[in-house]
């Protein structure tokens, strides 16, 4: 299937007081690129989620964003009650020294530097937390694909119909120059006509011929329509075969460019110079869609 180069995706995993989760989103570019933003914890996987995302994504910039979350991991609360008591002791040798009444309380032991600390009982299993983290990232993937693949649908079916467009006005094109030297021939004779109206002139029927003829060479774009047309043909393949088509796409574009310009160059005829730049316009419309297709 043709994919767009724009998507979404995102997946989460969670399990054994863990949850991770994962964001991705592409827009146009050239080549492939990928950024990553991953919290520490999950640094060990970036390894990993590079050879996944590149193995299904060819063309387009990325970007990952992960996040990790222990939301039913609860900190052990741990009290340390020597200090707690040589604080208590401290502050009422003080307050004795000082006259006053010692007024130590809890609430204010627990607020000194290392009575109270907590420390999470979540610990990092390397083995379960990368299955979890793939399990996301395989979920934002697959959604991701499945936006890619949608969209890529619609421009695969909007390039198709231009081309066929396209394809009618190269046949056109091709009734116009059946009968064009012929037309050139009457043309030239009226010409003539008009000039020598009031003078008596013998034509050449032989230098006519030969004006004809030279004019015909000059005009020739069978070559270029036959060109043309192939091309157009391998485009439609492409859009039929799927897959990464977005380069070979553009390559062929610019062939048909190349093509049509020197139809237009060549072709003499103002009807012909009309539909030669219908076609550019239509196909300067199918180029921008391009840029979208991975």
């Amino acid at each position: 299937m043709i994919r767009s180069m724009s998507g979404y995706g995102r997946g989460v995993a969670e399990g054994e007081g863990l949850q991770i989760s994962f964001e991705l989103r592409s827009v146009n570019h050239r080549f492939f690129r990928l950024g990553l933003r991953l919290p520490a914890g999950l640094s060990f996987f970036e390894t990993t989620a590079r050879q996944l995302i590149s193995d299904r994504v060819q063309r387009g910039k990325v970007d990952l964003t992960g996040t990790i979350r222990c939301p039913s991991s609860l900190p052990d609360v741990q009290i340390n009650e020597e200090l707690a008591a040589r604080y208590a002791e401290s502050l009422a040798t003080l307050a004795g020294d000082l006259g006053i009444e010692p007024g130590i309380d809890l609430a204010m032991l627990a607020d000194l530097p290392g009575v109270v600390s907590g420390q999470s009982t979540r610990a990092l299993d390397l083995h379960q937390d990368k299955a979890r983290a793939e399990e996301a990232l395989s979920d934002a993937l697959d959604e991701f694909e499945a936006m890619r693949t949608a969209e890529g649908v619609h421009l695969a079916d909007d390039m198709k119909q231009r081309f066929e467009v396209v394809t009618s006005m190269v046949r056109r094109i091709e009734e116009l120059t059946v009968d064009l030297p012929q037309r050139y021939r009457d043309l030239l004779l009226k010409r003539i006509e008009s000039l020598v109206e009031d003078v008596s002139v013998e034509l050449d029927p032989g230098r006519l011929a030969q004006e004809v003829a030279h004019f015909a060479d000059r005009c020739d774009i069978a070559e270029e329509l036959v060109r043309l047309r192939s091309h157009i043909h391998k485009a439609a393949g492409q859009l039929d075969n799927g897959g990464p088509v977005g380069r070979p796409l553009e390559f062929l574009l610019q062939e048909m460019h190349r093509e049509i310009n020197t139809i237009g160059a060549k072709a003499k005829v103002a009807e012909i110079g009309d539909i030669v730049v219908d076609v550019k316009c239509e196909l300067e419309r199918i180029r921008e869609q391009v840029q979208n297709v991975e």
